[in-house]
């Protein structure tokens, strides 16, 4: 069954990537014509209103309706600079995503024995990937499979560019709570005919 909803961290990030891409250069806008800023999709007031919307709803941990998060995905994906967006917002999504670990789980991935640390880093990444972004995570043994069956980005990027947020997220989950330094390598992927998209990556599981 497909899902209808999904994590307001997802779009949350999204739109917080585009602000922060679209913010990078608005004096040399200006210098041309102020009408524009407005119309950079990460400095209109209506997006700074719906990061807002999105950043309570995160805060409780709450979901959106994911037509309305495919919508902004297809938006996102029309622009020159999607691939960058997209990556950035997936890893800003999976920093916001720390944020839903137990306290007590924190604590002692921060200071437990590095053998406690691991697999508490292992355990947290797998329930953030499937509570945030709906994806599946498994370790068989030194390699990490990361599959999203419905991803977001299937009908709003159906090129394929969308799903560079999920490779930025899951990498991001990885490099934070466990030793993981690689890349995610997209081996499957609906854009390309396939039945789900899974990435794959040489995970180093050592002690």
């Amino acid at each position: 069954m497909e899902p209808t909803q999904t994590s307001a961290i997802v779009p949350l990030a999204v739109l917080q990537a585009v602000r922060t891409i679209d913010q990078q250069g608005p004096e040399r806008i200006l210098q041309f014509n102020e009408d524009l800023v407005p119309k950079r999709l990460g400095m209109n007031p209506t997006v700074m209103a719906q990061i807002e919307r999105y950043r309570a709803l995160a805060l409780r941990n709450d979901v959106v309706g994911l037509e309305e998060v495919v919508q902004l995905f297809r938006l996102v994906g029309r622009r020159a600079d999607a691939g960058l967006a997209f990556s950035q917002g997936g890893r800003l999504a999976a920093r916001h995503a720390l944020h839903q670990m137990p306290a007590a789980v924190r604590i002692a991935h921060k200071i437990g024995p590095q053998r406690v640390r691991h697999r508490l880093g292992l355990s947290a990444a797998t329930r953030l990937a499937a509570k945030v972004f709906g994806a599946t995570m498994s370790f068989e043994g030194e390699d990490g499979v990361v599959v999203v069956a419905h991803p977001v980005t299937t009908e709003a990027t159906p090129e394929g560019v969308g799903c560079s947020f999920y490779a930025a997220a899951m990498a991001e989950l990885l490099r934070s709570l466990t030793n993981f330094d690689g890349a995610m390598l997209h081996d499957v992927c609906m854009a390309r005919g396939d039945e789900c998209c899974r990435w794959h990556t040489g995970y180093n599981q050592g002690e």
